[in-house]
């Protein structure tokens, strides 16, 4: 009998066998395929409705079980579009994902763009990294998001659902604020490279006064005196810190310390990354350890 070593990652089923997961699988058509930059695709998913059968559904921050034609074991993908693109007219799931040649159902969803367009998948949705908070919504004050590089994924899902109830009721009641750290692709690069920089810009402005959005680029060109800088995002001028995210980043976004009661934390990010604002995150002031939520990208 082999046994698995150290140096053998978990595969994605592995790692959230534990995590809830609904009971069904769902068909889907891949319909439409779009380049981020030279490492993230992003993928448009079409349920197949069926008679008598449950439609799909999902929370803000879920993620999909992927099963690829060919390939034995599922794919973890999260989903980056809120539910509301679910409904028609739309009527799609999103999904970006990163070029991973040793995962298989990745290295798939690489291939060349007409061999796999219109081919049927089957996905099943999982995951506790989701929203609503533990708490309840009317007694939450400030929700801090924190994503780092492709942890952005499903911060992404649930801020556009914020956005969406924003639209749909006037206000949300509390405030958003959203720290996003990634790496300058360089000045030979668009912003729009950046994964879902453009359309954070838009959700943040559609918030208003209800939101703030931190961008921290760690590496490239927009370095200025004190390790800040300006970039353009289409006709908008936003501000960029050259730098990582500090612990005192983190303590500023979580409001007074007497408030923080009402403070829930959404952190998502590579390992090292998360553990550590976690634990921050976790041992502030006033904080109530239940409200600090992760999740790790490998």
């Amino acid at each position: 009998m082999s046994t698995k070593t150290a140096k053998q990652p978990l595969s994605h089923l592995e790692r959230t066998a534990a995590e809830p997961r609904d009971d069904n699988l769902h068909r889907v058509t891949l319909a439409h395929i779009s380049r981020v930059n030279s490492t993230i695709r992003l993928f448009r998913l079409s349920p197949i409705l069926e008679q008598g059968r449950k439609p799909i559904t999902f929370l803000p921050g879920q993620w999909l079980d992927v099963h690829v034609p060919g390939i034995h074991k599922a794919g973890g993908f999260t989903i980056t579009s809120p539910p509301s693109l679910l409904r028609p007219p739309t009527s799609y799931l999103e999904l970006a994902i990163q070029k991973s040649p040793l995962n298989p159902p990745a290295a798939w969803l690489w291939q060349d763009e007409e061999s796999i367009l219109e081919k049927e998948l089957q996905v099943r949705v999982g995951g506790s990294f989701v929203w609503p908070p533990p708490m309840p919504v009317n007694e939450v004050k400030i929700v801090v998001f924190v994503a780092g590089g492709v942890g952005i994924n499903p911060l992404m899902s649930i801020v556009s659902h914020l956005e969406q109830k924003k639209r749909e009721d006037g206000n949300l009641g509390f405030e958003v604020k959203f720290l996003y750290t990634t790496r300058d692709l360089g000045s030979n690069s668009k912003p729009s490279e950046i994964l879902f920089l453009e359309r954070l810009v838009s959700v943040f402005e559609n918030l208003g006064s209800e939101g703030q959005f931190e961008l921290f680029l760690t590496s490239g060109g927009v370095e200025g005196k004190d390790g800040s800088g300006r970039i353009m995002i289409g006709d908008k001028d936003i501000a960029a810190k050259r730098r990582r995210i500090h612990d005192t980043d983190i303590l500023d976004s979580l409001g007074p310390v007497e408030g923080r009661k009402g403070t829930v934390c959404y952190i998502c990010g590579i390992p090292l990354m998360t553990d550590e604002f976690v634990e921050k995150a976790k041992k502030a002031d006033g904080v109530e350890e239940a409200n600090v939520l992760s999740e790790k990208w490998w």
